[in-house]
């Protein structure tokens, strides 16, 4: 089944070097983004992003940042989709802490969770394996946010060194040029940026990925492409049902 063959097909987009605090800029706590995803112009679920809250993490002040794909309801019946991700995050140093994965796709099901000792440059997985990891490396979730507190100019490239399970990369990020999009009645001014992953992303995803964020310091993620062997994944921001700057 083509669907099946693709697993990118719910949300394959959510994603995507140390945190630089040059504009002072942090996250919102209580941030919800809320996207349609459609394939062919059919819409075949949701996905959130969500900045939950700070909290203390073993002794550190962390934010607690949240993503779901699901599939919706009719749709559950070809190929049923629930996915999440978690990420801890140092607010001042912004690295990961730990980051748990559960991704339930089809009859594949997978759970895995990472601890990260970034003092010592190591990371525990739910095997209880220890790995070697790069100074301040931050998971594929926390990296998507890492992206949006930064100044983006169209030209350029962020590196970010990355941890998807026991592999370790630098991941670019090309910023790409600006452009004026339409989504309903609502017209954004984007700069549009391009993750560029070497492994696995959050739902099973390799290569790039087309995110357009609002060209202001928000940066909010209004649209996100990715193309697969049978179309192209769109997720759109759902103003309506997100809570943009921690309230509707």
């Amino acid at each position: 089944m083509k669907m099946k063959k693709s697993k990118l097909l719910l949300i394959s987009l959510f994603l995507y070097v140390n945190y630089s605090f040059i504009n002072g800029n942090t996250l919102i706590v209580g941030e919800k983004l809320v996207f349609d995803v459609s394939w062919q112009f059919i819409k075949v679920g949701y996905g959130t992003l969500e900045v939950k809250n700070i909290l203390d993490y073993n002794g550190t002040k962390a934010y607690h940042i949240y993503s779901e794909a699901k599939s919706a309801p009719f749709f559950d019946i070809f190929y049923k989709v629930r996915d999440t991700n978690e990420s801890w995050v140092d607010i001042n140093r912004f690295y990961s802490l730990a980051f748990k994965q559960s991704i339930k796709e089809g009859g594949y099901k997978r759970e895995r969770f990472t601890k990260y000792d970034q003092k010592n440059h190591k990371a525990t997985n739910q095997k209880n394996e220890i790995f070697d990891i790069p100074n301040d490396v931050l998971d594929v979730l926390s990296a998507f946010y890492w992206v949006r507190l930064q100044k983006l100019e169209s030209g350029s490239v962020l590196k970010v060194n990355v941890n998807s399970h026991n592999k370790s990369y630098l991941m670019n990020v090309n910023i790409h040029n600006r452009e004026i999009l339409r989504i309903g009645d609502r017209e954004y001014n984007t700069i549009i940026v391009e993750p560029v992953l070497q492994d696995s992303g959050l739902f099973m995803q390799k290569g790039a990925t087309r995110i357009w964020l609002t060209d202001d310091e928000k940066h909010i993620p209004v649209k996100m492409t990715s193309k697969v062997k049978v179309g192209t994944i769109i997720a759109e921001l759902n103003e309506k049902e997100s809570m943009i700057g921690g309230s509707k």
